[in-house]
């Protein structure tokens, strides 16, 4: 169990890292996304990914539908309860906007999970470490809590980087971060 302090903590960096993120322009955003994308698709990773798991961005975070147009299988989330489950996209997946503005497939109870090469995971702060905060939910934590096969890539501005993290045992380690300004590899 985390300590009160931890979680309080978490929470404060949590409401930081928004406020930073949400003072981003719209042509920041999409500044960055561009370069990220770009550095995305002309990586080793990149190429030797064939499914893909990638998120629908909300509130600044960064953009990579354009990843959508090439000749990838890409996987979204579906959130229902605790559980999230990736949901193979395409331009006609019927999708819905949940009560949080997450845009998602819809939820299917004995859904089988497909077998991802990389995924691509949102997150409002990191380490250089490999350590992320994501918003609270513990989904990515969860799904991927016996991950040995897909490697997992966080995604987000630079503003984003702190020096150190609060972790808990049970949180996901990323084999990279990738933002505008730099690609750790972990």
């Amino acid at each position: 169990m985390p300590s009160a302090d931890q979680s309080q903590q978490k929470q404060q960096l949590r409401r930081h890292l928004r406020q930073l993120r949400q003072a981003l322009s719209a042509e920041q955003v999409q500044k960055n996304s561009q370069i990220i994308v770009e550095k995305l698709i002309n990586s080793d990773v990149w190429t030797q990914s064939k499914h893909i798991g990638l998120y629908l961005p909300i509130n600044n975070e960064v953009d990579l539908s354009a990843l959508l147009t090439f000749d990838k299988l890409f996987y979204i989330p579906a959130i229902y309860k605790n559980t999230m489950q990736f949901h193979l996209y395409s331009p006609h997946t019927p999708l819905t906007t949940t009560h949080y503005g997450l845009t998602q497939p819809e939820f299917i109870a004995d859904y089988q999970a497909p077998k991802l090469d990389l995924c691509l995971l949102p997150l409002l702060g990191f380490d250089d470490k490999g350590h992320r905060l994501g918003m609270g939910g513990g989904f990515y934590d969860r799904y991927f809590a016996d991950n040995t096969g897909t490697m997992l890539v966080g995604v987000a501005h630079a503003l984003q980087q702190l020096d150190k993290l609060p972790i808990d045992p049970w949180d996901v380690k990323l084999q990279g971060i990738i933002t505008e300004q730099q690609w750790l590899t972990l």
